[in-house]
């Protein structure tokens, strides 16, 4: 499965605007690994594939909660990386590597994050007399400055995603049907337990047990119909 380079301009657009949505513009949740997995296989021209490697990292990302100045992984351009490794293949063969591929990236680029905040402490330093006093233009030129920084670390965050699969296509291919599948086993497994761990982690009481495991048994009616 091959795309034209207009294809993948688009898909680098697409990564940029999930990474800016996890922080600086919108945050109407384009970044979750659901959201950003879906519409890229829809622009690759394979919805099943971005539904259901979206979907698994989906199950790592929920246990994540970016807050504050904590350090987090960043799932949006990382999926679509994903999922450009993984459409048009057998996904039963290669949602594992896809999987692996996403979480190496959301990894990497959660470590643009702190950086990314301390080029904008340095902006506010270097403009604190001007903030102090209430000037506008002070404002308007950190705020600016942020946004900036931002766009920058997710433009080279959605370029790096989209040139890594490309990579891992062309010279890594794809795993063997028998290993594939078996990273897939262990993707899924993982994802299981990373919701498990979080939902032992928040749900404390006995409501929210009882609605966590009204969800799984109403998720495993739908996974067994026809």
């Amino acid at each position: 499965m091959t795309w034209s380079f207009g294809t993948l301009a688009v898909v680098g657009v697409w990564a940029t605007i999930a990474g800016l949505d996890l922080v600086s513009v919108l945050q109407v949740l384009l970044s979750r690994p659901l959201v950003a997995g879906s519409v890229a296989g829809w622009l690759l021209g394979d919805v099943d594939s971005g539904l259901r490697i979206g979907a698994a990292l989906e199950l790592f990302a929920l246990d994540v909660v970016p807050v504050g100045s904590s350090r987090y992984p960043d799932f949006g351009a990382a999926t679509v990386g994903a999922v450009l490794y993984g459409a048009g293949t057998d996904w039963t063969a290669t949602l594992g590597a896809s999987v692996g591929i996403g979480i190496m990236l959301a990894i990497l680029g959660g470590a643009t994050l702190p950086a990314t905040r301390r080029l904008n402490a340095r902006i506010v330093r270097g403009y604190a007399v001007r903030l102090a006093e209430g000037d506008p233009r002070a404002v308007r030129a950190v705020h600016l400055a942020g946004l900036t920084h931002d766009l920058v670390r997710s433009a080279m965050l959605g370029l790096g995603a989209v040139g890594v699969a490309l990579l891992a296509r062309r010279w890594l291919a794809w795993p063997a049907p028998m290993l594939g599948q078996l990273l897939t086993a262990v993707a899924l497994a993982g994802g299981a337990w990373a919701v498990g761990h979080g939902a032992a982690a928040s749900a404390r009481t006995g409501p929210r047990w009882r609605w966590a495991i009204a969800g799984l048994a109403i998720g495993l009616i739908l996974v067994g119909r026809p």
